[in-house]
């Protein structure tokens, strides 16, 4: 149990370790947004915003809360899950 524990710390550690995730889920704290809106909060392109949110799920930091269909694709809406709150003192 203990190794696996290990493995999962560290996943969160080389996820976290790259300033747009952190960023990320800043910007959803208290909140549940979509890439789409990420993207345009933090000027950077939908599928770097993609491609970051994926890690974040992978490590268990975002979780997909809902989804709506716009414009003929689904656009889907994430929040931050407990093991991913930022603290600050």
């Amino acid at each position: 149990m203990a190794r696996r524990r290990d493995r999962v710390d560290q996943e969160l550690i080389k996820a976290l370790s790259h300033p747009l995730r952190v960023e990320i889920l800043e910007r959803l704290q208290g909140r549940i947004a979509s890439p789409v809106e990420l993207s345009k909060e933090l000027d950077a392109s939908l599928g770097v915003i993609t491609y970051h949110a994926k890690t974040l799920i992978q490590c268990g930091c975002l979780e997909l809360v809902y989804s709506e269909a716009r414009h003929g694709s689904r656009e889907d809406f994430f929040g931050i899950t407990s093991r991913s709150s930022l603290r600050r003192n």
